[in-house]
């Protein structure tokens, strides 16, 4: 198969990772590294460090926060309705720790009680406790979308994994991504079931499972970061680079430097650099769609957007020019870049 083929398909949707400046290298920063020092070798290029643009912030969550209406029962009611279990909830709900829930819990809290009061619904009740319970319960139903969105945009650990890491996914290993994406399905699992109304499935979802996981792995925080950054890598590179006209590489016919430059293209873009590309596509494919489809209609996803699914769109780009600069030199000069 032709390399610079097969390279340019994959191209598309491919990405990779270098840390910020002074970190330690690690697996897939040092092989761009060493590529791009060699690239400025043996082309005699200049080109810089990369310098990654500051990501947009996301709203504050004061003003993303939105108040849940407080329903009340009569205590004389609740007692009453002791047989569904809505005494507990509204004790619960009443307690120290009732009144400080997290985002989180608040959400699991109503879920677990529209539960119980769809199961209440079931039974006989005397008016007006009949009717009560069914205002309470519409009610409940409308306001649920907003227990979610307050827990999906404001909770702390939620946007702290939205948030760059200080470095990049370490090539050949996926710590912490099969965890995160799990995570990830578990939440768009929780909204699903809210969507379809399935109270009691709903509230079998504990979404403290799925932020604890998402807290104790950096993934997808370092996942974007190696997006971004790579994107200003290329962007640092590509400039110098594509100045060359490739047929001034060649005058005479095969020469010294492109021998080298064949072999560095060889060796360090593809053999070392492009398996780090496709492992980085596998990730972002896998875990941007989950994210959209949990933020969709969200005012956190347009920043989203722009930090993952921007980010990889504009490094493909920047990979294609790469890679169309070494598709000229194969067609003007004798490097018979083919495998």
């Amino acid at each position: 198969m032709h390399i610079l083929k097969a390279l340019q398909l994959s191209a598309f949707s491919a990405v990779l990772c270098l840390p910020l400046t002074g970190c330690k290298d690690t697996a897939g920063t040092a092989e761009l590294k060493d590529y791009q020092q060699r690239l400025n070798r043996v082309l005699a290029l200049n080109s810089p460090a990369p310098s990654p643009a500051a990501s947009p912030a996301f709203p504050a969550k004061s003003s993303l926060q939105q108040p849940l209406p407080e329903l009340r029962i009569d205590l004389l009611d609740a007692f009453a309705t002791r047989s569904c279990g809505l005494d507990m909830l509204i004790a619960e709900r009443n307690s120290s720790m009732g009144k400080v829930f997290t985002a989180s819990k608040r959400l699991n809290y109503e879920l677990r009680f529209l539960a119980s009061l769809q199961n209440c619904l079931q039974q006989s009740w005397p008016e007006p406790l009949k009717g009560q319970l069914t205002e309470i319960y519409q009610q409940k139903q409308q306001s649920i979308s907003i227990a979610l969105n307050n827990m999906l945009q404001t909770d702390d650990t939620l946007r702290k994994r939205w948030l760059a890491a200080s470095q990049g996914v370490i090539a050949g290993t996926n710590k912490g991504f099969e965890e995160s994406l799990g995570a990830l399905q578990q939440l768009l699992d929780l909204k699903q079931a809210i969507a379809r109304q399935d109270w009691y499935g709903a509230s079998q979802i504990d979404p403290e499972q799925a932020l604890a996981t998402l807290y104790r792995s950096a993934f997808l925080s370092e996942l974007q970061f190696s997006l971004r950054y790579a994107n200003s890598w290329f962007a640092a590179v590509n400039p110098a680079l594509l100045k060359i006209d490739p047929a001034s590489l060649c005058p005479r016919g095969q020469t010294e430097q492109l021998t080298i430059l064949s072999t560095v293209f060889r060796k360090y873009f593809i053999g070392e650099v492009q398996a780090y590309l496709a492992e980085l596509n596998r990730y972002q494919q896998q875990s941007w769609p989950l994210m959209l489809e949990l933020y969709q209609d969200s005012q956190m996803l347009p920043v989203l957007t722009e930090r993952y699914a921007n980010q990889a769109e504009q490094l493909q780009q920047q990979l294609l020019q790469h890679v169309a600069w070494y598709q000229q030199l194969n067609q003007r000069c004798p490097v018979g870049l083919t495998g």
